[in-house]
């Protein structure tokens, strides 16, 4: 499709909807005027909504694109943090939320390090 034809079509937008546009374009490669639709077709569906509304939860990672229609990302509360078992000489060992060690590095302390001669 010509990038001038594209222009014509969406000259009389308003900033939220050039936006939800862009992101259906760069995240779902979605032609504007298919866009356009896509986003039609969601706000009959839900009468109450507006552009605004479309762009937050685009934003915000609440809406996916399913067979050509927007759909809701769905996410399961957890009640409890996951648990991870491990075994160690027979013996399970639970962790209640896996931790990622972070390495504090010795800035605060004074301590210099020597890499290949170079002292940072």
């Amino acid at each position: 499709m010509d990038i001038k034809i594209i222009w014509e079509n969406t000259q009389m937008l308003n900033t939220h909807q050039h936006s939800i546009l862009t992101i259906l374009l760069m995240r779902f490669n979605v032609e504007p005027s298919e866009g356009i639709k896509i986003a039609e077709r969601w706000l009959k569906d839900h009468s109450p909504e507006n552009w605004g509304t479309i762009l937050r939860l685009l934003k915000s990672n609440n809406l996916t694109l399913v067979d050509r229609e927007l759909k809701p990302i769905s996410k399961s509360p957890t009640s409890e943090p996951s648990k991870t078992v491990h075994k160690y000489r027979g013996v399970e060992i639970e962790n209640k939320s896996p931790q990622v060690k972070v390495q504090q590095t010795n800035k605060s302390s004074g301590k210099k390090r020597l890499y290949r001669g170079v002292e940072y």
